[in-house]
């Protein structure tokens, strides 16, 4: 197996809606609590009174009246994402929780405002049976089929024509009143295959979107096909996720009828299971390849390293577990990775809470981890004791839990375990299962493993690990192996001087300068009428002529052009040739060029000396070069650099300080403010300020001839001038502003002195 295909996955940003939470933090906090989201199904979905009967055999019945429910409190706004209020309405439930949840995840992730190749993002939804609104429409349209049988009946023929007119009109009017009209928005509203092609749509992504389904195993297939396709190298970015919210009077009535449902609660392996909680949920995370997530500086929550995946082929039956099934996709993600069983420290079962289930799933786990472990040395929990069995949304649920207790190094608990299965040999197995929350605390790298099996018989085993040094070496060394592949040795950059990438699209360019140059004058006009039917096309071709202009030798006829807009950029480069055509205006200065920002010039052959000098203390604030950075990859690329190293000197970021998040409050910032003011934080913030400063201009050929620097600002210069690296100075001013911290002096230099010579406190 090659390194690509190896390759860790970062998790990077998540959003959840699920059970009790409508956001991560308060489902982690209730996973933490251990808090039970369990309730009977609210009357604002449907009366289960109407179809109840605590008789298991009852024709056409549920027994079970329970389920997990997203809190009444989820409202979709629509107007946010520029949806018609008419298109919302016919919008399934699924689809605006897919479209919330990858909203929070791009926000935690800050790719809401960090820049991505939307080309080069996919969209992969996990989703089963599709929303509950289907059902309700198919209600509408399928009456005639039921005024057939009623016009069959005795009672109605026994009635006169017009009161058997009268009840059909009364029946449809009623009908037409409760479900939703039928327009050109319902079938996309209610299509599942249609998910994720509505997050593509609202969110502006070109790369693959598709929709998957592997039932109770569904979104883990979407982060399987997610994570081949970040290691492919068919994508650089991945939305995925699953949600279900297939709360129907059907679907509780055919589970039932099967005898999945449990009409008591949800409590994976305690002796009391007897069957699945219903619940409905949705969960969305933003996935890269580990070396691309380093490289832009995002957080890891947790890394993605191998997906198992098999069936159970002949078994008992379709909806039968299988070990042998169960037992090779555990197998398959353990043949992709170093290390053994014996080093997981925690497994997220799928854990139905049916006691065979559990027992098959226990049974086959012992197989593999057994071996290599001592009894009740690995943690064992399942998120459906919480929230119950979210369906097609059941794994995204286990996968964000996991991903939070690495993040967070807890042991999560699982609820409703009290008597433990019958069934299985606890004594020998090296297994235990989590009833409180616990500080996950070990001398080796924290790893756990997640499992989600589905009707069918397919089965999802993840492999994960927390972020760690040795990762981290990874990660690195794959950015080097791909930047020597990519470039030969002797055209690599000794420093950024040719890091010139934008992390903005064209079109989004604002108030950049652009320069454009050529032998002669109708050279020039043809290059600018070059950019203009660019324009039009390809966006994305201004950054790639404009910002290698920067770092080339401009020719003879130049002309430099301040743009708002690429619209604005076309109408002034229009202009602009109009009037060069008709005068000299490299002889002759035009105020009207002038006054729209548009500067022909003549390059000379003077270079004069140039000097940078580097400030010290008391320049910084928050958000410093936040902007800049936004747009300019070798800006965020040093204050990404700058994390890595202050995260082991300090064991702190300069980004979580410096730069604020949206939706601050004004005290929020004020202590941000005060942060930045300590000396501590301050010095490592300027130096990195002004690094990436010079980086940046020397990607626009500006590079200094002399450096000095005031104060502080000495430390940057001796990096300029490569008296020592950017991580030494980094340590060096660390150091310096720790001492500087530590000086306490009775005398603070505030006095005053009275003629006669004697002095005191002043004020």
């Amino acid at each position: 197996m090659n390194q690509k295909t190896k390759e860790p996955i970062a998790i990077v940003g998540i959003g959840a809606i699920m059970p009790g939470a409508l956001s991560k933090d308060e489902f982690w906090q209730n996973i933490q609590s251990g808090k039970y989201c369990i309730t009977e199904i609210p009357k604002s979905y449907w009366d289960y009174q109407l179809f109840y009967s605590p008789d298991h055999k009852a024709e056409d019945k549920l027994y079970s009246k329970i389920g997990g429910f997203i809190p009444e409190g989820f409202k979709f706004n629509s107007i946010k994402y520029r949806i018609p209020p008419q298109i919302a309405k016919q919008m399934d439930t699924v689809q605006h929780l897919a479209i919330e949840t990858t909203r929070m995840a791009l926000e935690d992730s800050g790719y809401d405002k960090k820049e991505f190749d939307r080309n080069r993002c996919a969209v992969i939804i996990g989703n089963s049976m599709g929303g509950m609104k289907n059902e309700m429409s198919n209600t509408r349209l399928n009456r005639p089929f039921l005024y057939e049988i009623l016009k069959d009946t005795p009672t109605y023929k026994s009635l006169p024509a017009d009161a058997e007119q009268k009840l059909i009109d009364e029946m449809d009017e009623g009908v037409r009143q409760k479900f939703t009209p039928i327009t050109e928005d319902s079938m996309p509203g209610e299509l599942a295959n249609v998910i994720a092609g509505r997050v593509a749509n609202v969110f502006d992504v070109h790369g693959t979107n598709f929709t998957v389904d592997a039932a109770c195993a569904t979104s883990l297939a979407a982060v399987d096909q997610a994570v081949n396709g970040l290691r492919e190298g068919n994508f650089d970015m991945a939305i995925v996720g699953g949600v279900d919210q297939m709360m129907s009077p059907s679907a509780y009535i055919k589970f039932c009828k099967i005898g999945a449902l449990s009409e008591n609660g949800s409590c994976p392996f305690d002796a009391k299971a007897d069957g699945f909680v219903m619940a409905e949920g949705a969960g969305t995370v933003i996935l890269k390849r580990l070396s691309d997530a380093v490289k832009d500086g995002d957080r890891v929550y947790a890394v993605i390293r191998a997906v198992g995946a098999s069936s159970d082929g002949k078994g008992k039956g379709i909806t039968a577990p299988n070990p042998k099934g169960q037992k090779i996709a555990v197998e398959k993600a353990f043949e992709q990775v170093e290390y053994t069983p014996g080093d997981v420290g925690l497994v997220e079962a799928h854990g139905t809470s049916t006691r065979v289930g559990d027992a098959v799933e226990l049974n086959a786990l012992y197989e593999i981890f057994g071996p290599h472990a001592k009894p009740g040395t690995i943690g064992l929990g399942s998120v459906k004791s919480q929230i119950g069995h979210a369906k097609a949304a059941a794994g995204i649920a286990s996968l964000i839990k996991t991903s939070l207790a690495l993040y967070n190094k807890v042991l999560p608990p699982s609820a409703n375990f009290v008597t433990p299965n019958p069934t299985v040999d606890w004594a020998t197995s090296p297994f235990r299962v989590i009833t409180k929350a616990e500080p996950w605390n070990t001398d080796k790298v924290r790893r756990a493993n997640v499992s989600a099996f589905g009707f069918g018989g397919t089965n999802f085993h993840v492999a994960m690990e927390e972020m760690n040094d040795g990762l981290l070496k990874k990660a690195e060394a794959t950015q080097v192996a791909a930047a020597t592949i990519s470039t030969p040795v002797k055209e690599q950059p000794t420093m950024h001087t040719t890091n010139y990438s934008l992390l903005v699209p064209g079109e989004k360019i604002q108030s950049d300068m652009l320069t454009f140059s050529a032998a002669t004058k109708q050279n020039l006009f043809a290059q600018l009428s070059k950019a203009v039917l660019a324009i039009q096309f390809d966006p994305t071709y201004l950054p790639k002529i404009a910002y290698q202009n920067h770092i080339q030798k401009p020719q003879q006829f130049a002309v430099a052009i301040n743009v708002e807009t690429p619209e604005k950029l076309k109408e002034k480069i229009e202009y602009f040739i109009k009037i060069a055509s008709g005068q000299d205006v490299w002889a002759q200065e035009s105020l009207y060029l002038k006054m729209k920002g548009i500067y022909p010039f003549t390059p000379t052959s003077i270079k004069p000396k140039v000097c940078f000098m580097f400030p010290g203390q008391g320049s910084q604030y928050v958000d410093m070069m936040k902007d800049l950075a936004s747009k300019y990859k070798v800006v965020m690329d040093t204050f990404m650099e700058a994390d890595r190293y202050l995260i082991n000197i300090i064991g702190q970021t300069l980004t979580d300080t410096l730069w604020s998040k949206p939706g601050e409050t004004k005290e929020q910032i004020a202590e941000r403010e005060a942060a930045i003011k300590k000396t501590e934080m301050t010095q490592p913030a300027m130096l990195t300020a002004d690094i990436a400063m010079m980086r940046l201009l020397s990607t626009f050929g500006l590079k200094p001839d002399v450096v000095m620097g005031h104060s502080l600002g000495e430390y940057a210069a001796a990096v300029a001038a490569g008296i020592f690296d950017f991580e030494n100075g980094l340590k060096a001013v660390c150091t310096r502003g720790k001492v500087m911290s530590e000086i306490k002096v009775e005398d603070n230099g505030n006095l005053y002195c009275r003629t006669d010579g004697n002095c005191g406190a002043g004020t």
